[in-house]
């Protein structure tokens, strides 16, 4: 079963939260992260390691869920059809799946406000977002409202956010007494247009790779590859 909340509209941005009863791979990857680390409980890390050792951990924990067999499959079957219905059919997918730690009170985890096309990604791609903890207050992440005000998202375990990451986002020092653990992704449409040539570290082969096509579009290419043999 599954829960759609309605879109949330940012003046012309968008985001939309999604939930999935008992996700397989929702699950997977908590207890890969959790598996890696050696820490059952993951909104309790702050407790087990020290602030210096984040890093060292992300890295370990980065490594692994990147190791998770078939996990772009497994994303694609956690975001359709909603993907669809807001990218088309032929998507393209970052390389890496990407992790976030925020332990309260670690500074070094703040990301500021800040709008992805500026810092060289596609202004045509969505950002997928998935906590492994519950996401709320300031362990979470922010966007701009309506009224130009930042804002936590408040998000559950079980649950993913789409957003359009044009509208500016980030985070603050997490205030709350629990650490917070999300994977986030970014996927686009295949045939949007290409702007390696102002970011050649975010081109096909470097960060994106094939993710999915529709049939007409496989047999497209089928038609092309024989042309040219």
């Amino acid at each position: 079963m599954t829960y759609i909340s309605k879109p949330s509209f940012e003046g012309r941005f968008d985001k939309y939260i999604f939930k999935r009863y008992e996700n397989k791979f929702i699950k997977e990857l908590r207890n890969n992260i959790s598996n890696c680390l050696n820490i059952e409980d993951l909104e309790e890390m702050h407790l087990k390691v020290e602030a210096e050792e984040i890093n060292e951990l992300r890295l370990r924990a980065f490594r692994s869920i990147n190791n998770i067999s078939e996990w772009k499959k497994k994303i694609l079957e956690l975001i359709k059809p909603e993907i669809h219905e807001l990218l088309g059919l032929d998507l393209a997918i970052q390389k890496n799946l990407n992790l976030s730690i925020q332990m309260p009170g670690e500074i070094n985890s703040i990301l500021e406000r800040h709008v992805d096309f500026r810092t060289g990604d596609s202004p045509f791609q969505r950002v997928i977002w998935i906590p492994i903890t519950n996401a709320f207050d300031s362990n979470s992440i922010f966007m701009l409202d309506n009224e130009s005000n930042y804002t936590p998202i408040n998000i559950n375990y079980g649950e993913f956010l789409v957003f359009d990451p044009n509208t500016e986002h980030g985070n603050i020092e997490n205030k709350t007494n629990k650490t917070r653990v999300s994977i986030n992704v970014r996927v686009k449409n295949w045939f949007s247009p290409d702007l390696s040539n102002v970011a050649p570290d975010r081109q096909f082969g470097v960060y994106y790779e094939d993710l999915c096509f529709s049939e007409s579009t496989t047999r497209a290419f089928e038609i092309l590859e024989k042309e040219n043999e």
